[in-house]
This record gives C-alpha cells, sequence and structure tokens, in this order.
C-alpha cells in the first residue's frame, strides 16, 4: 500500500515529469504504428533487409558512443559543479570520437557483412547506417544534457520533431507508393536527426559548458563507467538481437512474420524507457545526496506504475494475439500468433529487470547490469542456436522469454540485497 500511496501523493510532480516522458517514449509507439504499414508496403524480402539492417545499426550505435552516453547520464545527474560539467564535456568529447569509429568500421566491413547474408542484398546498408551512427549520437548528445536536469518536457520536443521529420518523409513515401527498400527508412532517419540535433542544441544551449574544460581525469572516470556500460550492452544487445540476426542466417522466411510480431510487442515497451528516462538521473541524485533508504521505494512505485499501464495491452496480447495479427497485418502474417503470444506475456516480467538494472546503475554498481545480461545472453544464444533449426521464430521467441525471466530474476535479487545494505 505504501507504494499506491507514494504514487498518490505525488501524481502532481509525476505527472509534470513523466507524461511527457511518456509522450516522448510515445513517439517510438507511433513510430512501431509507422513500421506497420512499412511492413505492409514493402514485398518480405525488402523488408527482412531492413530488420536485419536494424539490428546491425543499433550495434552500431552502440559501439559508436551508445555505451558512454549511458555514462554522462549518470555521473552528469549527480550535481550541478564544475566536476559535473567536466564530467558531461569529457563524455560529449569521448562519445563523438567513438561515433566516427564506427562509423569507419561499419563502412570498411560491408563487404564481409554482404557477403555474410548473401541471400540478401545489403548493397549501400553499410554507408547508410554509419550515416545513422554519426547523426544518431549527435543527436543524442543535447538530449542527454537535458535529461540530466530532468527538463522532460524540452526532451519531448526533440523527439517530437525528429518523429515528425522521420514519419513525415516515410508517410509521403507511402502515400506516393514509392516506399521500396530499406536504404529510403535509414536515409529518412538520417536527415530527421540532423534536424533534431539543430532543435535540441539550440534548447540545451545554455548546459554546454565548454569552458569548463576536459580533463584527463575526468575522461578517465567515464571511461571506466562505459566500459562496463559497454559491456552490459553489448551483452544485452546480443541477447535481444541475435534472434533476428540468426534468423536471417538460418530461417530467413521467419525474419518478417518474426520482426512484425516483435514491433508490435516492442510497443508495450515505450512504458519502461520512459520511465528509464527519469528513474536513472533521479535516482543517481538521491543516492548521492546520502537518501539511500529513498530508493527502493522509488523502483518499486515505478515498477507499479508501468505494470498497471501496460496490462491491457499484455492482456490483449496473450488472449488475442491471432485476431491482432490478423487485424494489423491483413492476414499477412497471422500465422506467427504463437510469437506475439509468448513475448506479449513476457512484457510483464520486463519492467522488474530493467529498473533494477537501471537503478543498480545509478547506486554505482553498474556491473549487476553487466552480470545479468552475460548470464541472459548465454542463455539466449545456447537456446537460439538450439531451437531456431528445429521451430524458427517461435523458437526464438522461447529463447527471448527464458533468458529475460533468468536476468530479471537475477539482477532483481542482487540490486535489492546491495541496496538495502548500503542503506543500513
Amino acid at each position: 500500500m505504501s507504494h499506491f500511496k507514494y504514487l498518490h501523493d505525488n501524481r502532481i510532480n509525476l505527472i509534470k515529469i513523466g507524461l511527457p516522458a511518456l509522450v516522448s517514449r510515445g513517439t517510438l509507439a507511433i513510430w512501431g504504428v509507422v513500421t506497420i504499414f512499412i511492413i505492409r508496403s514493402l514485398p518480405p524480402e525488402a523488408y527482412a533487409i531492413y530488420a536485419v539492417a536494424k539490428s546491425l545499426e543499433m550495434f552500431g550505435v552502440l559501439l559508436g558512443g551508445g555505451f558512454i552516453q549511458q555514462a554522462i547520464l549518470k555521473l552528469a545527474s549527480e550535481g550541478d559543479g564544475l566536476r559535473e560539467k567536466q564530467l558531461a564535456n569529457s563524455g560529449i568529447l569521448m562519445a563523438l570520437c567513438f561515433a566516427i569509429l564506427s562509423a569507419f568500421l561499419l563502412i570498411a566491413s560491408g563487404g564481409i557483412i554482404g557477403s555474410f547474408y548473401e541471400p540478401l542484398d545489403l548493397t549501400g546498408i553499410p554507408m547508410l547506417l554509419a550515416g545513422v551512427v554519426v547523426t544518431g549520437t549527435l543527436n543524442g548528445l543535447p538530449r542527454l544534457l537535458l535529461l540530466t536536469r530532468h527538463r522532460t518536457k524540452d526532451v519531448m520536443i526533440t523527439d517530437i520533431v525528429n518523429f515528425v521529420v522521420k514519419s513525415g518523409i516515410i508517410g509521403f513515401l507511402l502515400l506516393n507508393n514509392t516506399l521500396e527498400s530499406a536504404h529510403q527508412i535509414f536515409m529518412a532517419m538520417i536527415i530527421a536527426n540532423i534536424v533534431g540535433f539543430f532543435v535540441s542544441a539550440w534548447i540545451a544551449r545554455h548546459l554546454f559548458f565548454p569552458s569548463a574544460g576536459v580533463r584527463m581525469n575526468r575522461i578517465g572516470s567515464v571511461m571506466s563507467f562505459s566500459a562496463i556500460f559497454l559491456g552490459g550492452a553489448t551483452a544485452n544487445f546480443i541477447y535481444t538481437r541475435t534472434d533476428i540476426l540468426m534468423l536471417g542466417k538460418i530461417a530467413p522466411n521467419d525474419v518478417a512474420a518474426y520482426g512484425a510480431s516483435r514491433s508490435l510487442s516492442g510497443l508495450i515497451q515505450v512504458v519502461i524507457a520512459a520511465a528509464n528516462m527519469i528513474l536513472l538521473p533521479h535516482v543517481s541524485r538521491i543516492w548521492s545526496q546520502g537518501r539511500k533508504k529513498e530508493v527502493l521505494s522509488r523502483v518499486w512505485s515505478t515498477i507499479l506504475l508501468a505494470e498497471i499501464l501496460i496490462l491491457p495491452a499484455v492482456f490483449l496480447s496473450v488472449f488475442f494475439p491471432r485476431q491482432i495479427l490478423d487485424f494489423v497485418f491483413s492476414g499477412k502474417y497471422t500465422e506467427s500468433w504463437n510469437i506475439l503470444l509468448v513475448l506479449g506475456a513476457l512484457s510483464i516480467v520486463r519492467p522488474l529487470g530493467s529498473f533494477f538494472s537501471t537503478a543498480s546503475s545509478a547506486v554505482g554498481k553498474p556491473q549487476y547490469g553487466l552480470f545479468s545480461v552475460i548470464i541472459s545472453s548465454i542463455v539466449n544464444v545456447g537456446l537460439n542456436i538450439y531451437l531456431i533449426p528445429r521451430y524458427g521464430g517461435f523458437g526464438a521467441a522461447i529463447a527471448t522469454a527464458a533468458a529475460v525471466i533468468l536476468g530479471s530474476a537475477w539482477m532483481s535479487t542482487i540490486s535489492i540485497r546491495y541496496i538495502k545494505k548500503a542503506a543500513q
């Protein structure tokens, strides 16, 4: 009951900060709806190329400074002094350097990627992915600075601008029946990132402090945190994207159907993403202020709120998966209803592992998240190797479910134990 009381007593502040964050992440949900029209418009072969390339893009973004952005958000949220400004400057510099390096590696390995997925024509995709990595990193940095100050309303504006540009281009192509390839989608993303960067940089202009400079010890602090985030994020990528990559190689005919179900179930994750936008900087600050006894209560209240919000969508995915797929995709991928059922049911477990992983990073224990996803990735990859050749997309869904459940159980147990001990 105390968690319900906390939500009730702080409802005005939660709405003030949380609603913009939910709207901000809601643009991802609406983009998911746009993706449904993309899936319906593109031939299965073209969508398979997009699904595989999207996984490669996520890995490129991760190595291109995505892991450093988490460290910036955590460290720069701890206060408002010179230390935090120098940490932010150091993180920005390192993120840009890694983005350029990742883009170069994507372009240089284009031939290897193309030959590995030889049945799919990935010509030109690595160059576009490099553009997405660099522009996405640029667009994300001012947004991070806004989040460190809980300026979720401004973050909402920047995310809406990015979404409007991206979906506007895709919508124009769809209406004119000229959307024919994944290349057009990634080009729209690059344009949207560029526009979004100029808007977010202007809004966050007062949060840049170049005069604070960059110091080697601050770079060391950022990189020490980032190294753990990189390990965790890489392992997380392995167990969340191995399914698509392995399906593209072993069962390419299942990629489109699996991707369609995954897109629908992914809409539920918008709530989790919105909550994490607020939870990480918030817990970082109250922990650094010595208010350690408040942390577990805030995490459990966040989990409770997320579960309440996603429960209706989970119910529909579990009890009416066939009808949902038949309605959304006009019967195109109805046969993958069992995949949607598994992934939809899994959404009820995700807040537990996700929020405790965020909280552990905020209290200075990002290695817990690393250990959790290493365990999950080992389980996931092992089960994918066994199940995908036998059951295709359904086997991939089962592997994902087993990995997430195990990882969430370990993550919540170890985090609760540490936070309770530190708060004594």
